[in-house]
């Protein structure tokens, strides 16, 4: 089987991959310190065992495996956590499986050889592509994370777009598109989702359908309806702001 490491703490990874050593079954194909990259390596490569820690700087491990599950559902995954029982118990309720940092060698062993199981008996872990995603959902709100990157989706190619390229989130028929200066790119999350990650990142909701990165504003302007109109400093686009939004968005400026 072959294996990917990404944990942003080197001893971690080289822990792993100590112990992996007494795995033959298994070839480390990569180890990663920087999640930005074990993303981009992880959308173009097959990995059957991802051993991916949780939290990270710029892209959370949840976020990483959202998106491993919907590309390569294939993929087994077994987080690297070191948060508190009430965030493993959702782990435990919804068969992802896990190591709680710090880890022993008996704990991370009973988690190899629950793979090794599965792949001797010829089967594969019972989780289809909505119970995972279902599950991962549930983990995601049992813990807090910020982004500072995002997945863009292009017809079949993916961007890993930084947060301080994206101009604004346009919700149409139910799905998120993300506006960067030169492109438009499909989202695979809800606007909500957007916005609780992107909170601490200058991004304000104008509207129902609209979350705006506040510093590519240049300025606003009123309309007969007693709405604004958005405008931005290098593109075109206008971007609506309710009623109700209205006087929330003058106090942030002011």
């Amino acid at each position: 089987m072959n294996v990917v490491i990404v944990d942003d703490e080197i001893n971690s990874v080289r822990y792993i991959e100590e112990k992996l050593r007494d795995h033959k079954e298994f070839i480390i194909e990569n180890s990663f310190t920087n999640p930005v990259d074990a993303l981009a390596y992880l959308i173009r490569t097959k990995v059957d065992l991802l051993f991916l820690d949780i939290e990270m700087p710029g892209i959370s491990g949840l976020y990483i495996a959202e998106q491993i599950a919907l590309i390569r559902p294939e993929t087994k995954i077994c987080f690297i956590s070191a948060h508190n029982e009430g965030a493993v118990k959702a782990f435990e309720l919804n068969a992802l499986d896990y190591i709680q940092k710090p880890f022993t060698k008996e704990r991370f062993d009973k988690c190899i050889n629950r793979f090794l199981d599965t792949a001797s008996k010829n089967q594969k872990i019972k989780m289809d592509l909505d119970m995972k995603m279902n599950a991962l959902s549930d983990v995601n709100q049992a813990i807090e994370y910020n982004l500072s990157m995002v997945c863009g989706y292009d017809e079949e190619n993916i961007a890993i777009l930084n947060i301080s390229d994206i101009y604004y989130f346009e919700v149409c028929n139910s799905i998120v598109f993300i506006h960067t200066k030169d492109k438009i790119y499909r989202g695979n999350k809800t606007l909500t989702f957007y916005e609780e990650k992107l909170e601490n990142q200058y991004f304000f909701k104008t509207h129902k359908s609209y979350l705006v990165n506040l510093s590519k504003v240049d300025h606003f302007s009123p309309r007969i309806t007693y709405t604004y109109d958005m405008f931005f400093k290098d593109v075109k686009d206008v971007v609506p702001v309710s009623r109700s939004k209205v006087k929330e968005l003058k106090e942030y400026f002011n």
